[in-house]
């Protein structure tokens, strides 16, 4: 978790040596993986990029970081609007002591050791404390912007602040606050609030409002939360403006986002699909991506999201993945890009009892599913011992079979645990395979439509897919098997067969003997 300074604000005529040595602090908590203390941005075009901090004050910070912020927004996926407000509020319009010292506006920690050491305010419990921090220093504020998105960008719990997963910046501040990055139980109202008291959706929309309305009072908004941060009772959500009613598009796009680290293996077919940066036919500017020479179908990728398109009467499901699982560099792709798991949903009415001394966690779905799924809770957090399920799912992923259970939590809802998990269940029968030393010739026939194996699917967790493209065959297709085996789990007949002097085994169906 990240700890952030939100100063309390001075009235501008305040020298910044005053406001150096005499300001409070409220809380920001947030999680520091991954995180870099000076990033490489991109300054082409940028208009303002030489503001320094000791130019900024209340009445003009948002003409001075507005169009920056919408740069380095709009090109993370992100709302400007919630870039700007948290801004303003840590930083007290840039003349908080961390901003002044060090062009931070939003109270990064130092994840090196290096960088400046002040004294911040914590939240535990509803009551706060002060510790000492080590805070990242920037060259310049249009860094410290860009180190905030590139936060985000790289922690994958918050990939439901970006604008792609959040419909309104109401309920990307929502979902900052419910991801961890804040320990003030107000803190998402409060910039809310302040986004609507201050017109910041405006830069949203991709204009530049005009700050000649701006309120005298807006410095006080900060006072005014800053003084409420400690009460017992955090305050009443401000309402969600009312967004305009925008014509109706065709296209229509869903998101589903999930923990980030679930796996699909590639398709057969991935790369006649292209990698995008976003849903391919949604109004963004799409870019598209060619794949990797080095990859092949037996690779795993990880998904952090789900988008349904709606064009029309017709749906397609497209995926977000990353090619490794600290690859920053994430891309859509189309659904038949990628080999989903199996799952077999049954109703299922009894009571189960849950093995709460084990590490699991029960999810809001069935996990690694077509569906993708999110934590809800620990199995150790779970109050009950006994629960009623409501429905039983079978996943199958590469010959690997698990079983779940759909139970319903009192206060969290329907949530999926897995049956090991469960005491007094029947477990699925273990199906196991069977080998016979049987040699002989066989043609491959209609092949493509099969994969190589280096073993038969269901006796191994390891078993590996080797794709057609990397292997010689023969020009007359005639080739040798060793062994023969019977799957046990559907009872289909597989050989042993030798491409290039090394073994691999494949369906009987791709042989013609």
């Amino acid at each position: 978790m990240r700890n952030k300074n939100i100063a309390k604000a001075f009235l501008s005529v305040m020298t910044v040596s005053a406001v150096m040595t005499s300001f409070k602090v409220l809380d920001v908590n947030a999680d520091d993986n991954n995180q870099s203390n000076n990033s490489s941005v991109d300054v082409s075009n940028t208009n303002n990029v030489s503001v320094i901090s000791s130019e900024l004050n209340s009445q003009n910070f948002f003409d001075k970081l507005g169009p920056l912020a919408q740069r380095i927004a709009n090109k993370n996926d992100l709302y400007p609007s919630l870039l700007l407000a948290q801004a303003a509020i840590e930083s007290a319009y840039g003349q908080s002591s961390l901003t002044q010292s060090s062009n931070n506006l939003f109270g990064i920690k130092a994840t090196n050791g290096q960088g400046i050491n002040t004294p911040t305010t914590e939240f535990s419990n509803g009551n706060s404390y002060t510790t000492n921090s080590t805070f990242s220093t920037y060259p310049d504020l249009l860094s410290s912007l860009q180190g905030y998105a590139d936060f985000l960008n790289n922690n994958i719990r918050y990939s439901n602040v970006h604008r792609s997963m959040a419909p309104t910046v109401e309920q990307a501040a929502i979902n900052i606050q419910a991801d961890g990055y804040a320990t003030d139980p107000a803190y998402s109202n409060k910039l809310i609030s302040f986004i609507n008291q201050n017109n910041l959706k405006t830069y949203d929309s991709g204009s530049i409002p005009s700050n000649n309305n701006q309120d005298n009072n807006t410095q006080n908004n900060i006072n005014t939360q800053n003084n409420n941060s400690n009460q017992s009772q955090p305050e009443q959500p401000t309402q969600p403006a009312t967004r305009p009613e925008q014509p109706k598009k065709e296209n229509i796009t869903k998101y589903v986002g999930s923990d980030g680290k679930e796996t699909f293996k590639l398709s057969n077919k991935y790369r006649t699909y292209k990698l995008y940066n976003h849903v391919k036919g949604t109004t963004r500017n799409i870019r598209s991506y060619g794949w990797n020479k080095s990859l092949n179908s037996s690779k795993k990728v990880f998904v952090d999201c789900l988008g349904i398109r709606n064009y029309g009467k017709n749906e397609s499901k497209w995926y977000r993945i990353r090619l490794s699982e600290h690859s920053k560099k994430k891309y859509w792709v189309y659904s038949k890009a990628l080999e989903m798991p199996k799952v077999n949903y049954i109703k299922e009415n009894k009571e189960v009892t849950v093995n709460t001394n084990t590490h699991s966690n029960v999810y809001n779905h069935v996990y690694n599913s077509p569906y993708l799924s999110k934590k809800v809770k620990e199995n150790k957090d779970l109050v009950d011992d006994s629960y009623h399920t409501s429905a039983k799912a079978i996943i199958d992923n590469d010959g690997v079979r698990t079983e779940w259970y759909r139970i319903y939590i009192p206060g969290t809802g329907n949530a999926w645990i897995k049956s090991k998990d469960l005491s007094n269940i029947t477990r699925h029968k273990e199906f196991k395979n069977n080998y016979n030393n049987k040699s002989g010739y066989a043609y491959l026939n209609n092949y493509g439509k099969y994969r190589l194996y280096n073993d038969m699917p269901g006796s191994s967790k390891r078993a590996k897919i080797t794709n057609w493209d990397d292997v010689k065959v023969p020009s007359n297709y005639l080739i040798t098997y060793d062994k023969s085996g019977v799957k046990g789990k559907d009872n289909t007949n597989w050989y042993r067969i030798n491409l290039n002097n090394k073994n691999y085994w494949i369906a009987s169906g791709a042989l013609k003997f």
